[in-house]
């Protein structure tokens, strides 16, 4: 111990004294000695150096166990001190001796002396004083010691200073004007730096902001403590939870840690996208594809992107697991409210039919009801449970699938952004997309790794959960069961001596009372003590617990945050197939290692448990025996002889036996745990193998499927093939095995299961109580009614009685085929999973069908405007020319351009065109010389072997290239079809400015304009009408002119030319083809209505009676004599005629061709116009 002296040094001569005192006490065992050194000091400053008076006290105490001591030395420290006064000796620098022959028992030995302080100010200094003695009892020379008191000075030097108004004042100028200066700085700093922020983008000030926040959010510590603190419920389990709930508390726990484990998995999977991401743009810098303002602005936009989405996400889960809680809470209430009025009901008609009962069969009876009760309660609640565990996993589910489509969508999107904006040029976006899906598909593989070992480390903790879990329960049931057989024989063992006539009766009942009270008060003991153990145990785990994980998690986070920092940091071109399987093996380990942790925990938890438990057992034994031994000895005292107490001891041992049969039944049943436990994590080893190499396969399948359905299009674009590529990776985005649905789908529909073979079974036994109801009625008719009254009572009750027992029966039927069921589910789902599999094939492949489609649609819609645009001008060119109007200048000059335009472009067409080039971002890789090479000097058996070894390296490659060839070249046939578009396109533009140069000869407005292209392009929309108008006359519409009067385009003209169209329209559709039968002349007449109704206008004054008279005579034509039919023979082209007799053709006629008809007005003309166009 240590004691400060302040010494104080003032010029104007004053003084202070400090006194500080230390004292040691120490006690010698060996020689009962009790003594104690005692210092003080005195200290005057007046001098220029400070005087200190220095006292040592050796107190020898006067207790029982003291002795007198000799052979005292002292050895003081005087390091930094001048002594003045000296009463000892300086036998070595630094430090001064004081000796004395003895001290007796109850004396002590004062030491004073005085000494100058020369030392520096504001010094340290130390001066331990030694004590060394020997006993002065014995005759030996052994020295005992030393006894140390430690005493330190510490020097404080004070000052006065006179004040200097002077320099008070010049000190103060200078201040104000340092100040002065500061503050402007200070102003056209803030100045400066606001005038900055407003040039940086907005958008890059909100993703900075966002970083930051986001930054400071993902506090390690934090996270870490919080993960850990989730890791006490299985404490909480083992120390506090009933034993009887263990297994479903335990159960309930997995299903947490399953969520949480997801939930991790999502996190990493965004970390490492990001990661990837980052990755890919910096290669593309070093590369020089993109420069670095560019990367860091796709980088900022990128993150900003994910925020919002993961915001987005997160209100959405809320929003709907809210939604999901007050529903579940409400289907909770409802089916609580049900099966409490059920019960209630139940209750109320026990209790009737308990009224004339025997009391014994009524208390078995409510035993069995209430058992069943609380079974039927326990079902329910199970019920609920798994159902709202289905319906949250699937919530989860879908927003995890809908995150893994948006981050693929916003990668997408933003590079097309980026294209457009110039950032990047269209090869290098396309590049950047193909390696993006690239080390998406590999990105999907490590994580299935990581699922399957997380998977299996879950399911190992859980099985060994549930044996720790065994091994406690083990414990409460060898308390109970010891307390049960000690009670048991000691019941015996009474009983043994009242047979023998030792004691009385009632001497034995007030013994055996007695103890039962004393056992009863043993056990209710060990009950609160084992509590109390167990609570002051459960703070200790929990303690330890949080630390160990938590350091173990930061270590994990710190590791992470290193891998992470390499693809931001790093300047060289790293691979991203070795970076991502660095991220499995740091993922996978960690994993493996804090499942270790928890597990030793777990294992350590319970073994404390264990070792209290069993120590108050053992404690709670030798209570049991002492009860035992009192009881012996007031027998005796009650004249029962000795060796009838040792014979029935003997015979009946209370605590021996009772725990050795327990302790062999528990013992057998821990070696079967054991078993069990191995079984179960040899079965986890294996089911993660599997799960791996299937996923494996699942995945190599839908490549396949890809490339097959890629290989099948004869013509595919970039685009096309990164759109296909973005469904493709949407759709492997959904093929993991994911951790939670799964498992809640099994437990939800083996509940559905059971309860439906529940139910099934109830109702069966509700059958048969009804007919034996029957059967009762019907043979107790001819009795007395009390006789049957009572008959029926007793009846109804055994019925009761019989149909709980089944009920309860049932409960336990269900547990045993749990597991059979179980398999049953789990073949379904598989079954299941395959079909969704299959349904995402089918979902690609509609997807690029529909690329397709929309590629074929856009190319039927530009020649069919075509075809129209060439008729437009055959029709104009026949009006022109029937009007006269043919031999202006104006047309013969519009004609000769378009045909001097149309000469060029042929002449164009027949050059030679040299190769196409590709912009492609797709590289052929040749397969590196190294596969194969073989070493020359070697045997032909090793040759071989490092063949077959390399077999599946060569026939990779080979496929790579093959399929490299096959999308080039279905990007030439793309690139030949786009050029072949593009010269369709140009001709399109050159007949669509000589039809506007027609029109405008022609003097045709845009409403006339709109008529017929709308005859010409009935399938097309009115905006596309539209758009062509405006491209071939002008927007306003010129009134009609005396000119164009005269030259025929007045109103009859243009109702002419639009009726002539409308009629070569109909005649196109309705051209003429045998017909045999009736109904075959029906359906022309129909089709003739509906192609009429279709090409009319109502304001057209002569369409009904050109298109009557068009049906009409197609129908003449169509309409062959009803005597003979015509077969054609395609070999020879011969016709055959086969005539029929005249009631045939009689009968023929009056079938087919006879109608009657009806007067028919305009509306039911429109109306059958309408039907027959739908």
């Amino acid at each position: 111990m240590q004691c400060a002296l302040n010494n104080a040094l003032n010029l104007c001569d004053q003084s202070v004294i400090f006194i500080l005192s230390y004292c040691l006490f120490c006690t010698l065992n060996l020689l009962y000695l009790s003594c104690y050194c005692y210092c003080s000091q005195q200290v005057v400053s007046s001098k220029e150096f400070p005087t200190v008076t220095f006292m040592l006290i050796i107190n020898n105490t006067r207790v029982p166990s003291a002795a007198d001591l000799s052979q005292l030395s002292i050895r003081d420290a005087v390091t930094g001190l001048t002594l003045l006064s000296n009463g000892g000796n300086l036998l070595e620098s630094g430090f001064q001796t004081f000796t004395t022959d003895s001290l007796m028992a109850g004396s002590h030995y004062t030491i004073k002396y005085t000494a100058l302080i020369k030392g520096v100010r504001n010094e340290m200094l130390a001066l331990p004083a030694y004590l060394t003695f020997s006993n002065a009892s014995q005759n030996d020379i052994n020295l005992f010691g030393p006894l140390v008191a430690n005493f330190t000075l510490r020097l404080n030097s004070t000052e006065k200073i006179s004040s200097n108004h002077g320099i008070h004042f010049v000190g103060f100028l200078v201040g104000f004007i340092v100040s002065f200066m500061l503050a402007c700085f200070g102003v056209l700093s803030i100045n400066w730096i606001s005038t900055t922020v407003r040039k940086i983008p907005r958008q890059q000030r909100v993703s900075s902001s966002k970083t930051n926040h986001e930054l400071a959010i993902c506090n390690i510590n934090e996270t870490s403590k919080e993960e850990a603190a989730f890791e006490d419920k299985i404490v909480d389990i083992m120390v506090l939870e009933d034993p009887q709930n263990m297994y479903q508390a335990l159960e309930n726990l997995d299903m947490s840690n399953l969520l949480r484990a997801a939930a991790s998995l999502e996190s990493y999977r965004v970390q490492v996208y990001k990661d990837v991401i980052a990755k890919l743009l910096r290669n593309l810098k070093i590369n020089g594809d993109v420069s670095a303002l560019a990367e860091k602005r796709l980088t900022s936009v990128l993150n900003g992107q994910l925020m919002g989405m993961e915001g987005k996400l997160k209100e959405e889960h809320v929003a709907r697991m809210a939604a999901l809680a007050a529903q579940c809470n409400l289907e909770t209430r409802e089916e609580m409210e049900a099966e409490h009025r059920r019960v209630t009901a139940e209750k109320a008609q026990a209790e009737h039919l308990f009224q004339h009962m025997d009391q014994q069969a009524v208390l078995e009876c409510s035993v069995l009801l209430d058992k069943l009760h609380k079974l039927d309660h326990s079902h329910l609640q199970r019920c609920l449970l798994v159902r709202h565990e289905e319906a949250s996993a699937k919530v989860q589910r879908q927003i995890v699938v809908c995150r893994r489509v948006e981050l693929h969508k916003i990668f997408f999107e933003e590079l097309e952004e980026a294209t457009r904006m110039g950032e990047l040029e269209k090869n290098v976006a396309n590049g950047l997309l193909h390696a993006y899906f690239v080390s998406q598909d590999q990105l999907e593989e490590v994580l299935d790794v990581f699922l399957a070992n997380q998977r299996n480390v879950l399911g190992e903790r859980h099985a060994q959960r549930q044996f720790l879990v065994h091994s406690l329960q083990s414990l409460k049931s060898l308390i109970c069961d010891v307390f049960t057989k000690t009670s048991g024989q000691m019941e015996g063992w009474f009983q043994e001596l009242k047979n023998e006539g030792y004691v009385t009766e009632e001497q034995v009942d007030l013994l055996l009372e007695k103890a039962k009270k004393e056992l009863l008060h043993v056990k209710q003991n060990l009950d609160e003590i084992l509590n109390r153990e167990k609570n002051a145990l459960h703070c200790s785990l929990i303690k330890k617990r949080r630390t160990l994980i938590s350091d173990k998690l930061k270590e994990h986070k710190q590791k992470q945050k290193d891998l992470s920092a390499t693809s931001k940091t790093s300047d060289a071109n790293l691979d991203l197939t070795h970076y991502l399987n660095c991220w499995q093996n740091l993922l996978t380990s960690q994993c493996l290692e804090l499942g270790e942790l928890i597990n030793n925990l777990d294992e350590e938890g319970a073994a404390d448990i264990r070792k209290v438990t069993m120590r108050l057992i053992q404690s709670a034994m030798s209570d049991i025996k002492a009860i035992q031994s009192n009881m012996a000895q007031t027998l005796t005292g009650l004249g029962a002889p000795r060796y009838a107490l040792q014979h029935a001891g003997l015979t009946h041992e209370l605590v021996s036996s009772a725990l050795t049969e327990v302790q062999e039944r528990l013992h057998i049943e821990g070696k079967m745990a054991v078993k069990t436990l191995q079984r179960t994590r040899d079965s986890l080893q294996e089911q993660l193998g599997l799960e791996v190499q299937e996923q494996q396969v699942l995945r190599h399948r839908g490549r396949t499927v890809f490339q097959n359905l890629c290989a099948a299009q004869l013509a595919l674009s970039d685009d096309e093939l990164l759109k296909m590529k973005l469904e493709f990776q949407n759709c492997l985005s959904r093929m993991d095995n994911c951790l939670v649905l799964p498992r809640a789908l099994a437990r939800s529909r083996l509940q559905a299961y059971l309860s439906e073979w529940r139910k099934a079974m109830l109702m069966k036994m509700e059958h048969s109580y009804i007919t034996q109801q029957d059967k009762q009625k019907k043979s107790k008719v001819k009795k007395h009614s009390f006789e049957v009254r009572q008959i029926q009572d007793l009846s109804e009750f055994l019925v009761l009685r019989k149909r709980t027992e089944e009920k309860i029966q049932l409960y336990e039927q269900e547990k045993e085929m749990e597991d059979t069921a179980m398999k049953k589910v789990l073949v379904e789902m598989r079954y299941e999973r395959e079909d969704l599999l299959k349904a995402q094939e089918d979902r690609l492949a509609v997807h690029i069908a529909s690329l397709q489609f929309q590629k074929a649609e856009r190319r039927a819609k530009t020649l069919e405007a075509y075809s129209a645009i060439l008729n437009l001008q055959t029709v104009l060119v026949e009006e022109l020319r029937i009007s006269g109007a043919m031999a202006s200048p104006e047309i013969a000059q519009a004609i000769q351009n378009h045909s001097h335009v149309r000469q060029i472009n042929v002449l164009y067409e027949k050059q030679p065109v040299g190769p196409l080039t590709i912009h492609t971002c797709i590289e052929t890789v040749a397969p590196s010389a190294e596969i194969y090479k073989i070493e020359e000097d070697c045997r032909i058996a090793v040759s071989l072997q490092q063949s077959l070894n390399k077999c599946q390296q060569v026939i990779g490659a080979q496929r790579k290239r093959l399929s490299d060839d096959d999308t080039r070249c279905q990007i030439m046939e793309d690139l030949k079809e786009k050029l072949e578009f593009k010269r369709i396109h140009i001709h399109f533009d050159q007949d669509l400015e000589f039809a506007a140069n027609l029109i405008k000869q022609c003097q045709i407005s845009a409403n006339i304009l709109l008529e017929v292209l709308h005859l010409l392009l009935p399938t097309s929309s009115e905006s596309d009408l539209i758009s062509l108008v405006d491209a071939l006359c002008p927007k306003t519409s010129l009134p009609l002119t005396g000119n164009e009067k005269v030259n025929g385009w007045a109103e009859g003209s243009r109702k002419s030319l639009l009726s002539k169209l409308r009629e070569d329209i109909i005649y196109r559709h309705l051209a003429p083809a045998p017909l045999v039968t009736g109904e075959e002349r029906n359906l022309v007449k129909k089709h003739a209505v509906a192609v009429d109704k279709l090409f009319s206008f109502p304001h057209l004054e002569t369409s009904e009676i050109v298109s009557r008279s068009l049906v009409q005579e197609n129908a003449e034509n169509q309409c062959p004599s009803p005597a003979a039919e015509i077969l054609d023979l395609p070999d020879t082209g011969e016709k055959v005629f086969v005539f029929r007799s005249e009631t045939e053709q009689k009968d023929s006629s009056d079938t087919v061709c006879k109608m009657k008809k009806k007067k028919r007005n305009f509306l039911n003309f429109k109306k059958a116009a309408v039907a027959n166009l739908e």
